[in-house]
């Protein structure tokens, strides 16, 4: 197993570069640069707009600016921001635990929510609760996440006359007003990802319920909390836990979305930002940022999968 674990995090910076690499070289596709972005108005002779791109260095080969990238990412600082005039890595340490905090008590809150949801869903197939639990899930997966926030901000402002903190503080600085500005943000992403488990974890359970394992505990003698506690949630867990993995780049992606709706200084803003500006070094520096939190995650969910199940082994 620590062989297993030593060449998987070995392939992580391997695993990285590669995704930054293909990231770089489509991005050079693209028409237009910081400079055309920059003088978008017009008025800027082409005299000036030429020497400020050999001064940003635009005009250098693209293998060049690619050698000279990969140094900067080999270095640590994940390349130099054009827009922000500083490295990367120290502008995306806040905002990147802003859509970190965001992302992990989503997917905290999900679980907690769709597997009891998603149990009893399945227990009580075919029946009252079972329909209103499927519908509501059907009503939330169709609905957008970014038009949910924007009804529960409606809804709690006009109705309740509850709002979040005006100012963010990060987590390290002040934990509780920062948990209560990620309230609705959280609800947000758990109203959608919770659906989805939801009936995941019907499927799966109805599923293990059809099997022989599960008649035979019965006959045993077993009750239906033993059967469902100890046997059928366990082995239908770990397609969840593989979905899981999925799920939380999925949970990335919407926290992207979800923060611009509640203003979160987090990922979201940045790539907009870099977008709009042509700032390519600092997307690339996000993509970096994201592959490395994926990789980590994904060795985490291969790991889970003995402690489940022993029968899965890594060598």
């Amino acid at each position: 197993m620590y062989r297993y674990i030593l060449i998987r995090v070995l392939l992580i910076p391997v695993t990285v570069i590669s995704a930054g690499s293909i990231a770089f070289f489509l991005l050079q596709l693209v028409p237009g640069d910081y400079v055309n972005t920059l003088n978008s108005e017009g008025g800027a002779s082409f005299k000036s707009m030429k020497v400020l791109r050999e001064d940003l260095g635009l005009t250098e080969p693209i293998i060049v600016q690619y050698v000279k990238w990969l140094k900067e990412i080999l270095s640590g600082s994940l390349g130099y921001s054009i827009l922000e005039d500083k490295y990367v890595l120290p502008l995306l340490s806040d905002k990147l635990e802003t859509t970190l905090t965001l992302s992990i008590l989503s997917l905290i809150f999900s679980l907690l929510v769709a597997i009891p949801l998603g149990t009893i869903s399945a227990m009580k197939r075919g029946s009252q609760i079972d329909e209103i639990i499927r519908i509501l899930t059907a009503i939330t997966i169709a609905t957008p996440p970014f038009w949910i926030g924007l009804l529960i901000i409606n809804l709690t402002s006009t109705q309740f006359n509850w709002v979040p903190p005006l100012f963010y503080r990060p987590l390290h600085i002040d934990p509780l007003t920062n948990l209560t500005f990620m309230v609705f943000p959280v609800l947000t992403i758990v109203l959608t990802t919770s659906s989805i488990l939801i009936r995941l974890l019907r499927s799966m359970i109805l599923e293990e319920l059809s099997r022989d394992y599960v008649r035979t505990a019965y006959a045993k003698g077993l009750t239906s909390h033993s059967v469902i506690l100890i046997h059928v949630i366990r082995n239908a867990s770990i397609p969840i836990i593989t979905m899981c993995g999925f799920f939380f780049s999925a949970v990335l992606g919407g926290a992207v979305v979800v923060e611009q709706v509640f203003n979160l200084p987090g990922l979201g803003s940045a790539i907009v930002v870099a977008i709009l500006s042509r700032d390519t070094p600092m997307l690339l520096g996000i993509i970096i940022g994201l592959s490395v939190i994926m990789c980590i995650w994904i060795l985490i969910i291969d790991l889970l999968y003995m402690l489940i199940d022993p029968r899965i082994k890594y060598s």
